[in-house]
This record gives C-alpha cells, structure tokens and sequence, in this order.
C-alpha cells in the first residue's frame, strides 16, 4: 500500500509542476524564426592560360549562389570567364645559331668548293642536310626536283647519314675530284661525285655527297658554280614534310636571274622572303677573264661578319631567321686566294 501512496503523491507533483510551466510560458512573447541565410556568391572563373600559338581559353564562369533554405534566394554573382590567352610569338633566333656558308670558290678550273662552318658551341649532325645552287631547291618534297634554267650545272645533294660538323669547325665539299688536290694539295671532307662513290685523294679516298631520289647532280664539272652570279643554299628536310627549313643562304653578283635568287613568297607552307631585285648579293670586285671557260679566274668569296643585318624571325629558317635579308655586300668579301678546309682569318 505504500509504494501505490507513493506514486500517486509523485503523478501529483508532476502534475502540478506542468501546470505551473505552462502558465509562466502563457506569459511571455513569442519568439521569431530565424531569418533565412541568403546562398554565397558564385566563384570568378579562372584566368586563361598561357597563350599558345592559337591563343588560351577563356576560364569557365562561376555558379551563381544558391537560394537559402526557407528564405530569400542568395545574391551571389555569377564569376567572370577568364580573359583569353594571348597567342604564342612565333621563333626567334641569333645571330650565328647554326651552320653558315663561310666560302664559296668558283674557279675556271675544277677546284672549285663550298665551305660550311659551325660557330655555335655544340656538335651538329648534318644527316638530314642538303646543298643546292638552284632556287627551286624546295620543290624536292614533292617529286623529282627539277631545276630551272641552267640544269646541266645546278644540283641537290645530301650529307651521308652520320655526318657531323664538330664546334668552330670546318668541312669543304669539293666540286670536282680531279682538281682539288692538284689545286690545293690537300683533299676536302666530300666531293661532289655523279657516282656517289668514294673519290681517291691523298693516298685514301674521300666519300661523296649523296644524291637523294628526288635530287640530281650537274654534269659539267669545273663549272657548277658561276663567278658572274650564282647562289647555294644550305637546307635541311626530314624527308616527309611538305616543307623544308632553311639553314643558311648566299647570293652573288649584281646580275641574275630567278634560278640564282631564293624567293618563296606565295608558296604554300612559307612566309615571304625578301624579293629577288632586294636582295643584297655578295659582289664579287673581280673582272672576269673572258678567255675563261667559267668567265674568270681564280675567284672566291669569304664570310667576314656574322649575318649582318639579317632578321631573326619570321623568317623560313631552321631557327626562324629569313635567311634572304642579310646584307651580303658587307658579310662576304672576294679574294683571289681561296682557303679551304680553315677558317676564315677575317671572321670573329
């Protein structure tokens, strides 16, 4: 009986006690929700990348803010796309960054030869490399080369594979294999052979330029190079592009003609070169001998300067230069006593 008294007295005071606590609550003011919490501002977009050649894409805009739960809609901003990149310069090089042609002889006997050198401080392969004194050298990516004009006397040929030409050296080509050794009493790093066939000199044999499927070479030798005007180019092709790049250029004589200019203006896949009557050929100082075969006498033309007023972008250059603005008439000076095979005493 006493544990029943006692839960009653306790549902009791319970009771009472709930009593009391809704009358004191009766008498208070309400209390307000809480105010919605508007949605965050969106994020900006993020900046265009670095610029490439077709120019960066613009960021993605940000996401507005989202409504807050049982309030207002949130007032964030929609993000700003990010600005365009700005698109990629095109190559730049410098003054003496690859091979040039450092001497050019054209005699009216067969001695005559191109001197390349290396001023750069690196080894440089010449295995997809080429010579050519014809102004459609280029035509070769796309069949059989076909020069213009003087065709018994022009060519393309092609460094055997592996060649290299080391730092501050020189190697000579040779344009005629009975004459250099006679001529000069040494022998040249190649020849220029029709056979492509190593050529006895000196007590060994020296190799020969390649002639490359699509090129040829001139038969009438001792005369291949002009004293009165002329050209040779220095390019280099992988043997699949529909273009090729080119390494170094001279052009002499104050008379020519369009095979002994270079000029790609308006061909596919190059820029503009500089035109034909612009160009400031190498002259050579000398009368020519006109009992002569070739017109002259012993004749060189040696680089002095390193492609003075040359451009170094824009260009068809293997490092962006356009090969055909340099000022020849101050880079190459003519002697009358060629130097094969060292390098020019005038040069830096």
């Amino acid at each position: 009986m006493m544990h029943i008294r006692h839960a009653l007295w306790a549902g009791a005071a319970t009771a009472a006690l709930m009593a009391l606590f809704v009358a004191c609550a009766s008498n208070e003011e309400p209390t307000p929700p809480a105010a919605s919490i508007g949605g965050s501002a969106g994020t900006g977009g993020t900046a265009g990348g670095a610029g490439t050649a077709n120019g960066g894409s613009a960021g993605t805009a940000g996401t507005g803010g989202a409504a807050g739960a049982a309030g207002t809609a949130g007032s964030g901003t929609g993000g700003t796309g990010g600005a365009a990149g700005t698109g990629g310069a095109g190559g730049s090089g410098t003054a003496g960054d690859h091979v040039l042609i450092s001497e050019v002889c054209m005699l009216s006997n067969p001695a005559e030869f191109i001197e390349l050198y290396n001023p750069t401080s690196q080894e440089i392969d010449l295995s997809d490399y080429y010579l050519s004194d014809n102004s459609v050298y280029y035509t070769i990516t796309s069949g059989m080369w076909n020069p213009t004009q003087t065709a018994g006397t022009d060519f393309v040929v092609r460094f055997p594979s592996g060649t290299k030409i080391a730092a501050g050296a020189v190697i000579t080509i040779g344009a005629n294999p009975t004459g250099y050794e006679t001529n000069y009493g040494s022998c040249p790093t190649f020849f220029l052979n029709t056979a492509s066939a190593p050529v006895a000199c000196g007590g060994g044999s020296v190799p020969a330029m390649l002639i490359p499927a699509n090129g040829t070479l001139g038969d009438q030798f001792g005369q291949l190079l002009s004293n009165n005007r002329e050209m040779v180019i220095l390019f280099t092709w992988d043997g699949t592009s529909s273009t090729v790049k080119d390494v170094d250029y001279v052009t002499w004589g104050d008379t020519f003609e369009d095979a002994t200019r270079v000029d790609k203006t308006g061909v596919a896949g190059y820029q503009a070169d500089t035109a034909r009557a612009s160009q400031k050929g190498a002259g050579t100082g000398f009368v020519p001998d006109a009992g002569a075969p070739d017109g002259g006498g012993d004749l060189a033309i040696q680089r002095c300067a390193i492609e003075t007023g040359e451009k170094f972008t824009g260009g068809n250059g293997l490092t962006g230069h356009d090969e055909t603005t340099e000022d020849f008439t101050t880079t190459f000076k003519s002697t009358q006593t060629p130097s094969p095979g060292v390098k020019n005493s005038c040069l830096p």
